[in-house]
């Protein structure tokens, strides 16, 4: 059975501002492209994100707010593959 989430409730501005760029295939809320997320979404892909931020947090660069725009980003990117890539 398959179950697909439609929405996820955001609690931070930095999730919500990841998640809605996520969901726009990496288009920022105000139209720009801030870079383009790979289509299909693949476990290579989502480990790579992750295998960054470690990076990004053994060098001590993580930030709260970035951990969670990422986190938030790569939410809305699974649950809505594909969009934004028409733009």
């Amino acid at each position: 059975m398959q179950v697909r989430a439609t929405a996820i409730l955001t609690q931070t501005e930095d999730f919500r501002v990841g998640y809605e760029t996520g969901l726009a295939g990496g288009m920022c809320i105000d139209g720009t492209q801030r870079f383009k997320l790979d289509q299909p979404v693949t476990e290579e892909l989502i480990v790579e994100i992750i295998r960054n931020l470690t990076e990004i947090a053994v060098e001590g660069w993580l930030s709260e707010s970035l951990l969670r725009r990422d986190a938030g980003m790569i939410a809305g990117w699974i649950l809505n593959p594909g969009a934004g890539f028409d733009r």
